[in-house]
């Protein structure tokens, strides 16, 4: 079973405290300018590893772990230190937790703005400190078979999935167990509303588990590993070496460690084509599938064996928008990437050759869940460091009605509610006239979009020309990069 590890920076009398009462089951990890104190801390506890230097250093902090400590206390005495260590381990390790003790106003005040949580000295105690360190994230002890199926997380209140309710938070093959709340207990219900400072207890599918308790914990740079590390892709026959290119891309930005490429008959054809373009590509860990089965049963078939490890579904975009445009047509293909979505419950990626993804649009319509778009535009740019833009369409003052006004600006609220929560702009751009013409004029200026399609619903043939799916023509009449967000709603 992975053991959680815990840092603590100074061993004066607090920091010895500390490592007296925390569990045997955690790796410590302890750092001191005092050589000394490496005799007094393995006197305490034998299997510590200790490290003499200054922990304002970030070669230190690096050396310690610092970027995957599941939680770091600072006991140091001055107070000066304490908050340029916090500074530190904030603006380059991302620390999961620190926990800091101060003893002046100004300290708190500062501390707090660096998002690290606050002891007074007066008040501090090592039981008090251990316990804020223990039940932040850890594995859940003595249950499950130890692989780290089952864990205990706390909710971060600048949590993505902090006061929603559980039948919002679409999990897939993961589940909350129960709720520590107020020191009591509370049995999960479909209508039950998370709230921050719970202590949860989740379970599933190890191989996504960790993610989930990271986003719990206000961690959001990890998409699609929330839905799990491996890549399916369906070679139809007609890529060509761009397509290729845009795979070793998306492998190069997302944390994915497998790829399966689904070769259909005519992709068998040019499989030594295919393979040239791999190899110059270097992606690698990919496995070949041949396959006489048509697209959907070929992804399902692969998918299945996978048991739940798949987190992306690449194809092309030619698959679906080509020189064929008729109703009929467009209601099998709309038919075919819902059916995609729900048969893999994880993301759909329509791959459009539009890489580097510098800058990535949200189209803001009614059609999309924009908090689900705009948080998954978010992680993908904690890794890329690109721009992220809101579209709106301003209602006509001619046809719009009151609710029509009125959830434009609930739309623009969520985009500067969102902006705020974590701290990263969106840019906000109010386009005028049609919706479809104006945001795919807007997206050639774009390089990916990105939409959550849980809003499309099945219509009879003649509701296009009365109700338009707004989403889908702007997918048909734009030519980027395009990615679809699955939204499941799963009872608990």
């Amino acid at each position: 079973m992975k053991r959680n590890k815990f840092i603590i920076v100074g061993l004066g009398n607090i920091g010895q405290e500390i490592l007296k009462k925390l569990s045997k089951d955690i790796e410590v990890i302890c750092i001191d300018q005092d050589r000394e104190c490496e005799e007094v801390a393995k006197k305490i506890r034998g299997d510590i590893h200790f490290m003499t230097g200054d922990a304002t250093s970030r070669l230190v902090l690096e050396e310690a772990g610092a970027a995957d400590a599941d939680g770091i206390i600072i006991t140091i005495a001055t107070e000066k230190v304490n908050i340029e260590t916090a500074r530190i381990l904030r603006e380059h390790f991302n620390a999961k937790r620190i926990i800091s003790i101060v003893t002046t106003k100004e300290g708190i005040e500062t501390l707090e703005s660096l998002e690290v949580e606050v002891v007074n000295i007066f008040s501090a105690s090592a039981a008090v400190i251990r316990n804020k360190l223990e039940q932040t994230s850890r594995t859940a002890h003595a249950i499950g078979l130890g692989k780290d199926e089952i864990l205990e997380v706390e909710v971060h209140p600048h949590s993505r999935l902090a006061n929603r309710p559980l039948r919002k938070l679409s999990p897939v093959r993961w589940r909350i167990g129960i709720i520590y709340r107020d020191e009591n207990i509370l049995i999960p219900r479909y209508d039950t509303v998370l709230k921050p400072r719970d202590r949860v207890i989740i379970l599933g599918d190890p191989s996504v588990l960790k993610t989930v308790a990271e986003i719990l914990t206000f961690k959001f740079q990890h998409f699609p590993l929330e839905y799990g590390p491996t890549a399916v892709t369906y070679l139809t026959g007609n890529e060509e070496e761009d397509f290729f290119n845009e795979l070793d891309y998306l492998f190069s930005i997302l944390p994915m460690n497998r790829i399966i490429l689904i070769y259909s008959q005519k992709a068998s054809e040019r499989k030594d084509l295919y393979e040239q373009y791999i190899r110059k590509d270097n992606i690698k860990n990919y496995e070949i599938k041949e396959t006489i089965l048509a697209p959907l049963a070929a992804v399902q078939s692969v998918i299945e064996g996978l048991k739940g490890s798949h987190g992306l579904i690449v194809i092309p975009r030619d698959m679906l928008f080509d020189s064929i445009n008729s109703l009929v047509f467009d209601a099998r293909k709309k038919t075919f990437i819902k059916n995609l979505l729900r048969l893999s419950l994880c993301p759909v990626f329509l791959s459009g050759g539009t890489f580097p993804y510098e800058k990535a649009a949200v189209p803001c319509v009614e059609e999309i869940n924009i908090q689900h778009s705009l948080e998954t535009s978010l992680e993908i740019a904690a890794a890329l460091n690109n721009e992220v833009a809101a579209l709106l369409v301003k209602p006509s003052k001619y046809i719009s009605d009151d609710e029509d006004v009125k959830t434009f600006d609930e739309m623009k609220k969520t985009v500067n509610d969102i902006s705020l929560m974590y701290k990263f702009s969106i840019s906000t751009h109010i386009l005028d006239g049609n919706p479809v013409k104006s945001i795919t004029d807007s997206l050639k200026n774009y390089n990916l979009l990105i939409a959550d399609i849980g809003g499309w619903k099945s219509r009879r043939w003649f509701a296009p020309f009365i109700n338009p799916d707004v989403l889908w023509h702007i997918m048909k009449k734009t030519n980027i990069s395009t990615l679809l967000l699955p939204h499941v709603e799963e009872a608990l």
